[in-house]
């Protein structure tokens, strides 16, 4: 039964391909680019990035620096220009910080009681040596109801306790980030602390930022709510020891075809770094990352050999970029969106790529269907789910994931800096996610195979069209994308 029942679901899937595509049928160039596209060379590139010998490719490691190599081996291969003058290599100058604790010292003073922050529970994240001594902090409680800030006056240069209340995820980031930003002394949170005593940031980038202690402790949370005008804070902070380290992004240019909209660049993305070695796992302990995120390298390469190898070159110039760091904080992305290669306000949207492998989802099974973070966020939803109609594939939005992740991906680094931009992928969580048993020979490549012909008409329409992807204006999730979009452009 299964070999009969595969086999009628390969002629339904080309019966409703033919039916669709009679109604909008694919230029003769499309289907060319589209056919070159083939399941084994996907395979080729995500068993190679995800093999064991490169040990999961950690940011930074000897396995991230081979995997960076063998990309750029493939841009020189396409023929595609170096986007970082004569190398494809976009280097990023940054350190690596080990906080030491033994040191550490906190203790509040609230009403009638005393908290001692234990090391073993508490995160640091500093840039330098800090202590405060018997200081009046000023709480910031925040609730699913009522999330406002105080003013900067109230909080420049003073000790703030955030207590997140009912906020988790990226809701907590921003709202955290919003309170650094008012330039406190220092911040600290009553959250979850994780243990991660060496941290990357960029060297030399700029104005320190404020000291932010987080600890995760019921007994910290509880007497933090006591806090008033008479509670004291006592801190104590050792300067972190620091180490440089050299990473890199890897970027290709394929110049437009058109004299005008070829000064306009489409950005094509993923991360090929993953998280590493665990040397507290049992039995394998290489998370190679196939899945996450090998196969969006994977589609990057291949979508870059289909549309360099066509006789019909796109209009708009196309940048392909491969960044670091992003399991470490979109670390490669951010340097991006700082430091750019092509100018952002020239930039019309980014097409960013994970998990496009694995249909095994932890929902269910994802064979056939391609989603993508944002999803009405911008036009680009709608661009995908055109070509999907004339490849046979299933667009759709998960209800939860695809708000919720986009701040978790690569595409947020360019939304932040007002550039229309979204994730494609076709499972969000599966199992081996961020597991060692993420392997290359998980992935369908089969079905790979149909949603990377699918990004790669996506792409090129987009690179072909003359009106530029846009954000959505009518959702109001994209209000301050949108007016980072303006601020690019200097639309008033």
């Amino acid at each position: 039964m299964k070999p009969i029942f595969r086999t009628f679901g390969v002629l339904l899937c080309a019966a409703q391909l033919l039916i669709v595509s009679a109604a909008e049928p694919l230029s003769p160039a499309e289907q060319a680019m589209l056919q070159s596209i083939h399941a084994r060379t996907l395979q080729g590139h995500v068993s190679f990035l995800a093999a064991d010998s490169m040990e999961g490719r950690d940011t930074p490691s000897r396995g991230l620096d081979i995997a960076a190599d063998y990309i750029a081996s493939q841009f020189r291969r396409y023929g595609l220009q170096p986007a970082a003058g004569d190398t494809y290599f976009q280097n990023a100058a940054f350190v690596k910080a080990k906080q030491p604790m033994d040191q550490f010292s906190f203790l509040l003073t609230a009403g009638d009681g005393q908290f001692r922050a234990d090391a073993a529970h508490t995160a640091v994240s500093a840039e330098g040596a800090f202590s405060l001594s018997e200081a009046t902090p000023v709480k910031i409680a925040l609730s699913a109801e009522s999330s406002a800030l105080p003013a900067a006056a109230e909080v420049a240069g003073k000790a703030v306790v955030l207590l997140p209340g009912e906020l988790r995820g990226r809701a907590l980031y921003e709202k955290r980030a919003a309170v650094q930003a008012l330039k406190p002394a220092v911040l600290v949170v009553a959250g979850q602390a994780f243990m991660m005593r060496e941290q990357l940031r960029e060297a030399g980038s700029g104005t320190p930022r404020p000291p932010v202690v987080t600890i995760s402790d019921q007994a910290f949370a509880a007497l933090a709510a006591k806090i008033d005008g008479s509670s004291k804070l006592t801190i104590s902070i050792q300067a972190p020891v620091e180490e440089p380290v050299a990473l890199k992004n890897v970027a290709a240019i394929l110049p437009g075809s058109d004299p005008t909209l070829s000064k306009t660049f489409l950005i094509l993305s993923a991360h090929y770094d993953h998280t590493g070695v665990n040397p507290r796992a049992e039995g394998d302990k290489i998370n190679n990352g196939a899945n996450d995120d090998a196969s969006g390298v994977a589609t990057v390469l291949a979508i870059a050999e289909a549309l360099s190898s066509s006789p019909q070159k796109p209009k708009r110039s196309i940048l392909f970029i491969t960044y670091f760091g992003e399991e470490k904080g979109l670390l490669g992305s951010r340097y991006y969106a700082a430091h750019p290669l092509v100018p952002l306000a020239q930039t019309a949207g980014n097409l960013n790529f994970e998990h496009m492998g694995r249909t095994d989802d932890n929902e269910g099974s994802r064979t056939g269907k391609l989603t993508a973070t944002g999803f009405d966020y911008t036009t680009l939803g709608q661009d995908l789910t055109e070509a999907a109609k004339l490849t046979g594939i299933e667009t759709w939005k998960h209800e939860r994931n695809s708000d919720g992740f986009f701040g978790s991906s690569d595409n947020q680094s360019l939304a932040n800096a007002g550039v229309p931009a979204i994730t494609l992928s076709v499972s969000y969580i599966f199992p081996d996610y961020h597991r060692p048993g993420d392997h290359w020979d998980k992935i369908d490549y089969a079905n790979m195979e149909r949603v990377v012909r699918t990004s790669a008409l996506a792409a090129a329409r987009v690179a072909n069209a003359a009106q530029e992807p846009h954000w959505v204006e009518s959702n109001p999730r994209t209000a301050g994308y949108h007016k980072s979009w303006q601020q690019l452009h200097g639309v008033h």
